[in-house]
């Protein structure tokens, strides 16, 4: 009886194993058929074809700046040269002899010639020491040359105090641009001059 069943159950168990064999065959077979039909099939490449970007730039020139307007030179300066001495020494011209006052203490009898150096005469030490103050007045001629000759003193004040003793060491020393008529110098005689004698306070 139990060897019956025994047979019996490992039968039943054959056939479920061989049933579940084909099953497993015929769906392996299905599949690479499916398989098989997919490969038959080429699916197309998709591609996009690469874009070409330019960049064009635009080169702007700058415009020409215009050329600033060109100004005259400054005028060369002037340079002037003083000369303080510790006594004060003015010179002026008198009315004298009819002849005309001209600049820079000069009057002449034109007024065609030009100072161009007069000197600072030297104070006479023994009115310096005392306080005293004076002038004097001298005459001398104007060269060709512009230099001058044949100083003169005409007046000093007050007397005895060097006063003109000092203006006339400096009247020897005064250059001129002569006077020049028709392209030709001239001297010209009777220039005066007067010196005066100040202490700075």
């Amino acid at each position: 009886m139990l060897l019956i069943r025994y047979f019996v159950a490992a039968g039943l168990a054959l056939l479920v194993t061989l049933a579940l064999f084909l099953g497993m065959q015929r769906l392996i077979q299905s599949v690479n058929g499916e398989a098989a039909q997919l490969s038959g099939h080429q699916i197309a490449d998709i591609w996009q074809s690469k874009r070409t970007i330019e960049e064009q730039r635009k080169t702007t020139k700058p415009d020409k700046p215009e050329e600033p307007e060109r100004l005259p030179p400054p005028p060369p300066e002037m340079q002037l040269s003083t000369n303080t001495p510790v006594s004060s020494v003015s010179m002026a011209m008198p009315s004298a002899k009819g002849l005309d006052i001209g600049l820079g203490g000069a009057f002449s009898r034109d007024s065609d010639y030009i100072p161009v150096y007069v000197p600072q005469p030297d104070y006479p030490p023994r009115a310096l020491r005392q306080g005293v103050e004076g002038y004097a007045v001298v005459e001398v001629i104007i060269t060709t040359t512009g230099s001058v000759r044949n100083a003169k003193l005409l007046e000093e004040y007050p007397p005895n105090k060097d006063f003109g003793k000092y203006a006339l060491k400096a009247a020897q020393k005064l250059k001129y641009k002569p006077r020049v008529i028709d392209g030709v110098a001239e001297e010209v005689p009777g220039v005066l001059y007067k010196f005066s004698f100040r202490i700075s306070r």
